[in-house]
């Protein structure tokens, strides 16, 4: 079982939460390494398919798991450029979250159909689309960091991508002309 995280106090819809931050690589260079556990896609149809690999290094989004009745919405931001291939991605809160739930995000269809093999969600809802078991009350979710896996896929399969099921949107932030961000 992964890591996770719940939130320390209650959560008003629409909060910041975290940038998902690590390492940024190719597709190629995502191909060639063993551990997939944290790679978030940055395919934005636009050049190259990038990623972005938090396994070295990262913060507290790298833990966040899947659940299939999310409660965070990624959002592709861009504050220094407009340069489509490199958005950040941030987490904000999509509805209330109470003190004590876990938060999460969908990883998108295409994660679950090549990690099923392996293992299925444990997020614990009614209306759980990713479970080998049958519905059970909230407990916890597998996590995408789960190592050990001999996982050797296709690379844009394999890598969480809610922007896949429309849950990833664009959103312009102006930064002061001290080139200052808020991540």
């Amino acid at each position: 079982m992964g890591w996770g995280v719940k939130a320390m106090q209650d959560i008003p819809q629409g909060t910041f939460i975290c940038e998902y931050v690590g390492e940024i690589i190719t597709d190629a260079e995502a191909d060639k390494r063993e551990n997939d556990s944290f790679l978030f896609t940055l395919d934005n149809k636009v050049g190259d398919v990038h990623c972005v690999d938090a396994r070295l290094f990262g913060n507290i989004g790298r833990f966040i798991n899947h659940l299939c009745e999310p409660n965070l919405l990624a959002v592709r931001v861009f504050t220094m450029h407009q340069d489509l291939r490199f958005p950040r991605i941030a987490f904000f809160s999509s509805k209330p979250i109470k003190a004590g739930d876990q938060i999460g995000f969908d990883y998108g269809d295409s994660y679950w159909r090549i990690k099923s093999k392996s293992f299925s969600c444990q997020c614990g809802s009614l209306k759980c689309r990713h479970s080998a078991a049958p519905p059970v009350a909230w407990t916890c979710s597998v996590s995408a960091s789960v190592s050990g896996l001999p996982l050797r896929t296709g690379a844009a399969r394999r890598r969480r991508n809610p922007h896949e099921n429309g849950a990833l949107r664009n959103f312009n932030l102006e930064t002061e002309s001290d080139g200052s961000s808020p991540w």
